[in-house]
């Protein structure tokens, strides 16, 4: 009996603790349209100092150089995916479910998190230092990329860190905050980058990649002093190691996929450098460009969604829950159909915007587009892992993701360089689509239409 009341009262304290009323729909509406439009103006304000700062180095640099450049990013996207090691979601996921309940323990998760995302940082950021050479070589088949890799190393340690931090931030849904800190990051990389390639060219772009990511953490940690202070949540390194089960059960398989997926796509990128040269790859960082822009709505509305989702889950009906995660899926999918349809109808002139050395990127566009509308689609779905903390799941519909891009891609860039790695993602982002709503349909029929009953309730409460 006393186990049942404890889990009542929290149960009770964390409702009356949530930002808004959750008990109803408007409640969580209300959650929906904050958190996004805060978020999305931060995000808009960072992407668009991004994509400004690209235009402006495509031009300067010409397509070959900016080729090297997005083999050196793509290289630091890949390695950074597997050395965040799952724990910015990890983050997100138990500090939304014990910043009312529990603060202390989400105060030992938040410093098992932060040891976990140091201690990944300097190992992967070592990794990039050793072999850059190897890398560089045997990947690429370019080795005067060695020396731009090692520069960029410190990258993968501030990231990987930044990404615990953010993910706090989310888990805390302090929209707000995030606004304030992406914003600066948007104009301090702006500055940054086009002040160090002005002066250094290629040098300089390489260079600006770590200086930014430090300005990034900075501006991110200060947010999240604040926020924790105000919370009554703080980290602490006492006892922390007894959280190690969250990495077991969640974080692992969440970096397992990061391992797979990032790997996948780098071998891809690769293939491309080695069968077009530099050129093509060129062309396909600039096609990625507005692949992102597509992606950057719908991106945001998926940050929101999770913590959001989880707290539904654990607290509300599951028809209220079922009914969220359909929604915001039907949103985001249509919202980025929309925003690629415009895209794609101003694609040739939005490509003069790098050079006219660009202007062949254009073909790539419709895959490229059409695989960001049908992703969208897959990571609205992947909330109801999130939200079930069922990561093995994610960990299986990623190796498909990935066995079907590498497959496709070794089939299909020989004969067509970087429209074959387009129709790569087009084709294993479609499979992965299929998988997800299988899954996600079973799982939410398993969590039923009402609340969680006091057997179940446990397991929302404790992993």
């Amino acid at each position: 009996m006393d186990r049942i009341r404890h889990i009542i009262n929290l149960k009770s304290r964390y409702v009356a603790g949530l930002r808004g009323d959750t008990a109803d729909a408007t409640g969580t509406l209300r959650r929906y349209v904050s958190g996004f439009s805060r978020t999305l103006l931060g995000t808009v304000a960072a992407q668009a100092c991004a994509y400004l700062s690209m235009t402006i180095v495509a031009r300067m640099l010409g397509v070959e150089s900016f080729g090297r450049l997005g083999t050196v990013q793509a290289t630091l996207v890949a390695v950074f995916g597997v050395s965040t090691l799952g724990i910015g979601i990890t983050s997100t996921r138990y500090v939304a479910r014990y910043r009312a309940t529990d603060p202390t323990r989400a105060g030992r998760i938040m410093g098992l998190c932060a040891l976990t995302s140091l201690c990944s940082g300097l190992l992967f950021s070592g990794v990039l230092l050793l072999f850059a050479g190897v890398i560089s070589t045997r990947l690429f088949h370019a080795d005067y990329l060695a020396t731009a890799i090692r520069i960029t190393a410190p990258y993968c340690l501030l990231m990987t860190m930044n990404a615990h931090q953010l993910g706090a931030l989310l888990g805390f849904e302090a929209y707000g905050r995030l606004l304030r800190a992406q914003a600066l990051q948007g104009a301090t990389t702006l500055v940054l980058t086009v002040a160090l390639v002005s002066r250094l060219g290629f040098n300089g772009a390489v260079l600006s990649l770590p200086l930014a990511a430090a300005f990034a953490w900075l501006y991110m940690h200060r947010e999240l002093t604040a926020e924790c202070r105000g919370q009554g949540v703080r980290t602490t390194f006492r006892n922390a190691w007894s959280e190690r089960g969250l990495l077991m059960s969640f974080a692992l398989p969440s970096s397992f996929s990061g391992i797979v997926g990032n790997a996948a796509i780098w071998w891809a990128q690769g293939a491309l450098v080695r069968a077009g040269g530099m050129q093509e790859m060129g062309l396909w960082t600039a096609a990625s460009a507005f692949r992102s822009m597509a992606l950057l709505a719908p991106s945001v509305l998926n940050r929101v969604s999770g913590p959001i989702l989880s707290s539904l889950h654990d607290h509300e009906t599951g028809a209220a829950y079922r009914r969220t995660l359909w929604s915001s899926t039907a949103v985001a999918t249509a919202g980025t159909a929309i925003t690629a349809l415009l895209i794609l109808l101003a694609g040739p002139f939005l490509l003069t915007t790098f050079g006219a050395g660009y202007a062949r990127a254009r073909i790539l566009l419709p895959l490229a587009l059409g695989s960001a509308v049908i992703e969208v689609y897959a990571c609205s779905v992947y909330q109801a892992m999130f939200a079930h903390a069922r990561m093995m799941y994610q960990l299986l519909i990623i190796s498909v993701w990935g066995t079907v891009l590498t497959l496709v891609a070794f089939l299909a860039i020989p004969g067509q360089l970087a429209q074959g790695l387009a129709l790569s993602y087009f084709v294993s982002w479609f499979v992965s689509a299929v998988g997800y709503t299988l899954i996600a349909r079973k799982l939410l029929a398993l969590r039923g239409c009402g609340k969680l009953n006091l057997a179940a309730l446990p397991e929302a409460i404790e992993p």
